[in-house]
């Protein structure tokens, strides 16, 4: 908190201080008075005229009546200037008990400001009745107080004040008591009651009196209140038990809190003496754990469990004390029924837990079972399950033995979980469960088993080497090394099977692995053996047959059969030109030696002299013709054709075709050199080419028909004989096979036909042979699992085994009876307890009829409950010896007979020997009392000769050994009698023998002693104090009969107040003072007491505002019922608890800014505290333009020191802190938010002085190209600006039809497209206008940047391209490369990139003679010319600007190659191309056309003339024959159709002696779309795996 002294001079206002100095004549209050509880709008004063005010001043200056609560129960009429109740008032809810009840008030005035003080004072009237807080009150009087002794009562509240409030008491008449009424230190009356005449309880124990109050209004108001006036009696009569004893009995399965019996006792007397209170008498450890009891009701409950095994019954003793401190005894005989809550017990002796399959019956385990409960609870039956090759023996007494049934075997089961039921024959029944795991140890007698009997294993041909392709399985129903298995590989039954080679695998697992990379084409599938073998005694096998299938991979390319690749002469294919488009020419017939989907070929035309003359079918490999043949084609053509496979990689192979077209047939065939293809001419025919083509034509024309002619003959031959014939030969060793080997290795041999009426003109291979590799099942197995990879199929034996159910369970009862015989009767021993350790107890041995030596043989040993060692067996002697020293009261308690049972168990047979051992008590405890001091409690009015129950000594022994006698040290009051108990223990009573007198003697000390009856006697002594207690004679009194004390009202809740203190003259419960509030109304709320100590300590928070004083009586009663009473007078002490409070009347907001001083606020301060803690200080910021001016008495004005201005600052937010003058100081805070209202003085100001924009060419009209921005520093209708275009200061700028502005908002339209080429920049001046009062305006410049856009292409200046005679440039032959043949100029219309222009060649005659620099036009030669070079050529050079889009022109350049410049120049018009003239070339090619076509007719005729011999021979020898032998597998067509998708016919020898071993297709015919017959014969193979067709 900030030191007042910072504060501003200027801004500090002392409340009292500028009080004093600014109090007037006209602040005097003016003071009125009405009657509580006074309608609402009743009148009250004229203000007017009490004020010296006009009754218009009232209305015109705002008067308002404002109180200091800021509550408004007064109304002001400003027309009439009268005062008037705005609502009842009620003078105990404003003032309470305060008087008199002011109600100060302020009249509040404003322009100027002024202040008049009021006063209402509240008149009390007589509107309520003495009320007691209380409908009853209750005195506890004791008969023996004496007359004139006096009893407060409870005071009457009467919230009336003055005459109207309490002023006297009376009582209803009696003959015993009176009412004295005496006033209070608060002026308040109270009254006692005055007891007149001694009272006698046994005359009348109660009296109804009614209390009245009485107050002193007219008329008096009353108040009543019952007071019940109770007798105390003396205690003289001592509790007695209803009955004694008590006999119950209870279930050991009680819960707990369960009800045993209630105690009932009786007193005669009354009140506090007749009020008895049990618990339990001279208890044991064991009896307080059990058992409680309930000190009110008598009721005894259950504290612990029960346990019937243990302790059958209790005998509790039960005391009942009174008030009065004299005592009753009772006894209560608890027996504890017996329930059965005790599940059997298991105990094992021995168990084997693994036992060899082949063993006979042999012992698995001997145990014995017994059950803690009692009668049918403790029967038990013992079983267990029926499904188990186990049967339960009896043994002696609860001794069992578990024996095989019958031999096990492993294998069938190997592990049993036998589960032993203990079951008792109570209620509910209970049972216990033992789990045995016997195990079945191994013999080897079951061999390895495969889980398949055969295995089928899939491998990919060159696989790498120790690749592992699988693995067998087999298992061993043995365990251990009996199921350990090792695989072999078993010799295979073909000898020429390299197994050792070809497999390997892993002895351990069964893994098998490829030794080497198998070839598919080589071996495709091969099968062995596969043996296991355990490592038992003896080893027993089995074996298993795994097959090997090899699965191709694509590493076979394809492999051309047609035509021929053999580097020999080329074969020439010969079309006619007037082929139509489809013609075949060919078919090119390929092989793959792989399989499946590696083998699927298909075809394309990779290369070809004339790429769009020809095409390739994918799929079968014709070669046909794609278009119209024309004189233009040239007559040689090489096509190149690719093969390729279906494989992943794909492989592929070529096939090259030399095409010759030819006009005829009759033409001589001419092989085409590969390495010296012909060129062809593209000169124009001249008038000897055509002649030379009409006699090629015509000679082609007659080898037409001759060629027709020949096929006919050859088909009507080939009618007559059926079938063609191939001599018989061997195949040619050329074909490459496609395994590696560059030969086929073996011989195959077909029957083929090719005929011709067949319709389709194909290669029928009807009889195929190739060695068959694959073994015979394996297709079978694939076909049966088509998805098997390598998998394995285990089956699982399940065998069952059907047992007849036997009957497991064995009743414990029955066969105990049926077993117990005249052996079996236990042989008794006997030893004093405490008996050292190692101590033969005797000869078992001898005493059982048995040989020393056979307690070793059959590993005799002694078994005790719980398998405690107190016994131990000499198995050498056969001497029974005390393990450790025995204590009969921890082995058995209290029971007698200590007996404890013990077995001799032997095997071998199993035999059981029954043994008892009884332990005799001897004198080693001594009696001991459970406290070392016992207290009594004895008035002094006890009559001689009453009995005082005392506790009893324990004693462990038993018998004579225990406790038989009890004395006490000498004395003239007292003696003990000894009585005996029903159980058989004895307990003392004390006797009295002679009255007491406290005053004589208030305490006695004696020694109480118990005695034993042993040979040398034990003793146990208690001290017994035995305090007198004395009759309650005096009433409690106070030190003080007034406290006063001074508390702060911030004192701490359960703070100490002050400490009260009375004493009483009598001893015990009598001398006990208890301290209480007398009248615990709402005065004495906030405080509580301490009712042992007498502390008084505050319970609620005090507020000195409110209450600034109590009176407090406090009443001290002693434990006989007598009372003192006592005053407390508590001062509260003002601390600084209360901020001060701040109350805004009026408040001004917005300001305007040009106003002079001007009153913002009016409010008030009031601080609840008194003294300085109430004095304050106002304040406000020292940087605000605001004073704070000091009124009437709490009142304060806010006004303006100097003329605000709004734009410097538009709000102000005004903290008037208000702080008091205590310690510590408090403060409040009111923050102001006053809004100061605008006047328009302030012109619109652009953000910027000049704007640029900029605007794209070509724009859409309306296009917002930007926006101008002014504000205002004023606010509202003073800030709105308004935008608007000025006129441009040149008159020529037609500035109206190019842009616009939005009034509102400041943004700029482009009302028409603009032309960068037209208009580049232009600008303009803009003004912003506000709608204040006067309107005030500024302007700024506008600049509008027009931006290029790429909208002109470019333009060619040279070569002008106006559509006149073209500019044809002349070139030398001679020219060097790089020659400038010319230069392109060009412009552009745009600017920038858009005019940035670039060059190049879109078009020339000849591609690679000319080029064009990209960046400036010129055309260069790109290489030397030469003699071929055409003379005339035309270039289109493409000229591109870089705008974005581009755009761009051509110009078209003629450039005429000459010798030299001498030459005449003849000018080429476009329309009329000039005749080029045949020069010398022409010539040649005339006459080397004419030499071809002769050659080729004389090739036709020879060819024909051949075929007629072949023919001939052919006749004579019958069929075309090949050596027998399988055809090479690996050839196959893997579709089963072939590949071509259509007929064709064939004229087809395959001869031995040809030399050339090729295929010669010589006479082709167009095929027929719709073959005849080859479905049928197709249908047959399709679903053979390795046949094709040629066709």
């Amino acid at each position: 908190m900030k030191k007042l002294g910072r504060i501003h001079p200027n801004r500090q206002v002392l409340a009292f201080i500028l009080m004093v100095f600014l109090s007037q004549v006209h602040l005097e209050p003016i003071r009125y008075s009405v009657l509580e509880e006074t309608e609402s709008g009743s009148f009250v004063a004229h203000l007017t005229k009490d004020l010296g005010l006009g009754i218009a001043e009232l209305a015109a200056r705002s008067a308002g009546v404002v109180s200091d609560d800021d509550k408004q129960r007064l109304q002001l009429d400003r027309q009439t200037g009268d005062l008037f109740l705005r609502e009842k008032l009620d003078r105990e809810e404003l003032c309470g008990p305060i008087e008199p009840c002011i109600l100060h008030f302020q009249v509040f005035l404003e322009m100027p400001v002024q202040f008049f003080q009021g006063e209402l004072l509240i008149q009390d009237i007589n509107d309520h009745s003495p009320v007691f807080p209380e409908r009853e009150v209750l005195l506890k009087i004791p008969e023996n107080s004496q007359p004139g002794t006096l009893f407060p009562l409870l005071i009457a509240e009467d919230l009336d004040v003055g005459s109207n409030g309490l002023q006297k008491y009376t009582i209803s008449p009696n003959s015993h008591f009176h009412i004295l009424t005496r006033n209070h230190s608060e002026s308040k009356k109270y009254p006692d009651l005055v007891q007149d005449k001694p009272l006698d309880r046994e005359e009348q124990s109660e009296f109804s009196l009614t209390l009245v109050a009485l107050d002193g209004g007219s008329p008096p108001r009353s108040g009543t209140v019952m007071v019940r006036i109770l007798i105390m009696d003396i205690n003289d009569n001592a509790p007695e038990f209803v009955h004694t004893p008590y006999g119950v009995q209870v279930l050991e399965n009680s819960p707990l809190d369960s009800p045993i019996v209630r105690v009932l006792a009786r007193d005669v007397d009354a009140g506090n003496f007749g009020s008895v209170s049990y618990g339990l008498f001279q208890a044991s450890d064991e009896i307080k754990q059990t058992f409680s009891i309930n000190e009110v009701t008598g009721e005894i409950l259950l504290k612990k469990k029960l346990d019937f095994e243990k302790i059958k019954s209790y005998h509790v003793e039960i005391e009942a004390t009174d008030g009065g401190g004299l005592s009753g005894k009772g006894t209560v005989v608890i027996e504890v029924v017996d329930v059965n809550d005790n599940p059997p017990e298991l105990i094992i002796s021995s168990l084997t837990s693994s036992i060899p399959e082949n063993a006979p019956e042999t012992v698995v385990s001997i145990f014995r079972i017994r059950d803690r409960d009692s009668g049918e609870n403790g029967k038990t039956i013992c079983s267990i399950p029926d499904n188990l090759p186990f049967v339960l023996k009896p043994t002696l007494k609860n001794f069992y033995t578990l024996v095989t049934e019958r031999p096990l075997d492993r294998e069938t089961r190997a592990e049993y979980n036998i589960t032993i039921t203990v079951t008792d024959l109570g209620t509910p029944r209970l049972k216990t469960q033992q789990s045995i795991t016997v195990q079945v140890s191994d013999v080897n007698d079951n061999a390895p088993t495969f889980t398949q009997t055969s295995y089928t294993l899939f491998v990919r041909e060159n696989n790498s080497p120790a690749l592992h392709i699988g693995s067998v399985s087999a298992t061993d129903r043995d365990s251990g090394t009996n199921a350990q298995v090792t695989y072999l590989l078993l010799p295979p039954q073909d000898p020429h099977l390299p197994l050792a080679s070809l497999v390997s695998i892993n002895a351990d697992n069964g893994h098998l692995f490829a030794l080497r990379s198998l070839d598919y084409e080589a071996l495709q599938a091969f099968e062995f053996g596969v043996g296991a073998a355990d490592r038992g005694s003896p080893e027993l096998s089995s074996e298993a047959l795994v097959r090997v299938l090899v699965l191709d991979a694509n590493d076979n390319s394809p492999f051309v059969l047609h035509p021929l690749q053999n580097g020999s002469a080329p074969c020439t294919e010969l079309v006619p030109r007037a082929a139509e488009p489809g013609y075949l020419v060919t078919k090119v017939v390929a092989v793959d030696g792989d399989s499946g989907q590696n083998a699927w070929l298909s075809y394309q035309l990779l290369k070809a002299s004339e790429p769009g003359l020809f095409g390739v079918w994918a799929h079968n490999g014709e070669v046909r013709t794609s278009r119209l043949l024309s004189e233009r084609d040239a007559a040689k053509h090489r096509l190149v054709v690719l093969v390729k496979d279906n494989g992943e990689p794909p492989r592929s192979a070529t096939a090259t075709l030399h095409v010759l077209l030819v006009d005829g047939f009759s033409q001589p065939y001419l092989p085409l050199p590969e390495a010296a293809p012909a060129q062809a001419q593209n000169d124009s025919l001249t008038i000897y080419l055509v002649v030379a083509l009409a006699s090629v034509s015509s000679l082609f024309l007659l080898s037409v028909l001759l060629f027709v002619a020949v096929r006919l003959c050859s088909r009507s031959r080939a009618a007559s004989v059926g079938h063609c014939s191939v001599p018989e030969g061997a195949f040619p060793g050329h074909q490459v096979g496609v395994s590696g080997t560059e030969t086929l290795s073996q011989s195959y041999q077909y029957e083929v036909c090719l005929t011709g009426d067949s319709g389709t003109g194909e290669f029928k291979f009807l009889k195929p042979i190739f060695p068959n590799l694959l073994v015979q099942d394996t297709g079978r197995e694939v076909k049966e699992n088509p998805n098997f990879r390598n998998s394995f199929v285990f089956r699982t034996m399940e065998t069952a085994l059907a047992k007849t159910p036997q009957k497991r369970q064995v009743m414990f009862l029955a066969i105990l009876l049926l077993l117990w015989e005249a052996g079996s009767e236990a042989v008794r021993y006997s030893i004093p307890e405490e008996t050292e350790s190692g101590y033969s107890v005797a000869n078992l041995a001898k005493d059982l009829g048995l040989r020393v030596g056979e307690l070793a043989t059959r590993s005799a040993r002694i078994h005790y409950k719980g398998d405690k060692e107190l016994l131990q067996l000499d198995i050498k002697t056969g001497n029974l010896l005390l393990y450790e020293k025995l204590d009969r009261e921890v082995m058995c308690g209290t029971t007698e007979p200590c007996i404890l049972h013990f077995q001799l168990l032997l095997e071998n047979p199993v035999q059981f020997f029954q043994t008892d051992l009884q332990l005799t008590d001897i004198n080693d405890h001594s009696p001991e009392f459970p406290e070392r001091e016992m207290l009594l409690k004895i008035p002094e009015s006890t009559q001689p000769g009453t009995v005082f129950p005392l506790k009893i000594a324990q004693d462990f022994d038993i018998g004579s050994n225990t406790v038989q006698n009890y004395t006490i040290s000498t004395n003239s009051h007292f003696h003990v009698a000894t009585h005996n108990r029903g159980d058989g223990r004895k307990y003392p009573e004390l006797v009295l023998d002679k009255a007491l007198d406290r005053e004589e003697r208030p305490e006695l000390s004696l020694t109480l002693t118990a005695l034993d009856g042993g040979a040398s006697p034990r003793s146990g002594t208690t001290t017994v104090r035995i305090v007198v207690l004395d009759n309650n004679d005096n009433p409690p009194e106070f030190l003080q009969s007034l406290y006063e004390v001074q508390v702060p009202e911030n004192s701490p809740l359960n703070s100490l107040v002050v400490a009260v203190s009375a004493r009483d003259l009598d001893a015990g419960a009598y001398g006990s003072v208890a301290y209480a509030l007398f009248q615990g109304d709402e005065v004495t709320q906030p405080f509580a007491i301490d009712e042992k100590t007498g502390e008084i300590r505050l319970k609620r928070a005090l507020d000195f505002e409110a209450t600034p004083y109590y009176n407090v009586e406090i009443v001290a009663t002693d434990g006989g019922g007598l009372s003192g009473k006592c005053t407390v007078a508590i001062e509260v002490v003002d601390v600084n608890d209360n901020a001060p409070e701040l109350t805004m009347s009026t408040l001004s907001s917005p300001t305007p800014e040009n106003a002079p001083e001007t009153i913002v606020a009016v409010f008030s301060v009031s601080d609840p505290d008194s003294g300085d803690n109430g004095r304050m200080i106002c304040s406000i910021q020292n940087d605000l333009p605001f004073l704070l001016k000091p009124t009437l008495k709490n009142f304060y004005t806010l006004v303006t020191q100097r003329t605000l201005d709004r734009e410097s600052q538009a709000e102000y937010n005004i903290t008037i802190t208000v702080t008091d003058l205590g310690t510590p100081r408090l403060k409040t805070e009111h923050n102001i938010t006053l809004l100061v209202s605008d006047v328009n003085d302030n012109a619109p100001a652009f953000t910027q002085t000049s704007y640029t924009l900029f605007v794209r060419e070509n724009n859409s009209p309306a296009l917002h190209i930007g926006s101008v921005s002014a504000t205002d520093r004023d606010s509202g209708t003073n800030a709105l600006v308004t935008y608007s275009l000025l006129p441009p200061p040149d008159p020529h700028l037609p500035l109206v039809s190019l842009v616009s502005i939005n009034a509102d908002n400041g943004h700029l339209f482009a009302l028409r497209s603009l032309d960068y080429e037209a208009l580049q920049a232009f600008e303009f001046r803009v003004g912003a206008t506000d709608r204040g009062s006067p309107k005030l305006s500024s302007e700024a410049l506008v600049r509008v940047l027009v931006l290029d856009a790429n909208d002109n292409s470019p333009f060619v200046l040279y070569p002008l391209q106006n559509g006149s005679a073209p500019c044809t440039e002349l070139v030398p032959r001679a020219a060097e490369p790089g020659y400038l043949v010319t230069k392109v100029v060009a412009v552009d219309g745009d600017s920038g990139q858009n005019a940035w222009l670039s060059y190049q060649l879109l078009k020339a005659t000849e591609p690679g003679l000319f080029g064009v620099w990209a960046h400036n036009g010129e055309v260069h030669t790109a290489r030397l010319l030469n003699e071929r070079d055409a003379a005339k050529h035309r270039l289109v050079v493409l000229v591109k600007d870089n705008g974005e889009p581009p755009r761009s022109a051509t110009a078209t350049l003629h450039v005429l190659l000459v010798d030299g410049f001498s030459q005449p120049y003849l000018p080429l018009p476009e329309a009329a191309p000039a005749q080029a003239e045949a020069d010398w070339l022409t010539v040649y090619l005339v006459v080397a056309l004419a030499s071809v076509s002769s050659l080729f007719l004389l090739s036709v005729l020879l060819f024909v003339a051949v075929r007629l011999c072949r023919r001939s021979r052919e006749a004579l020898v019958g069929r075309c024959s090949v050596p027998e032998g399988p055809f090479p597998g690996h050839l196959v067509d893997v579709s089963g159709t072939g590949t071509l998708s259509q007929s064709y016919q064939y004229e087809v020898c395959l001869t031995g002696d040809s030399g050339t071993g090729e295929f010669k297709f010589l006479k082709p015919i167009i095929p027929k779309l719709l073959p005849q017959g080859t479905g049928e014969e197709i249908g047959k193979t399709a679903a053979f795996r390795n046949n094709f067709g040629l066709n």
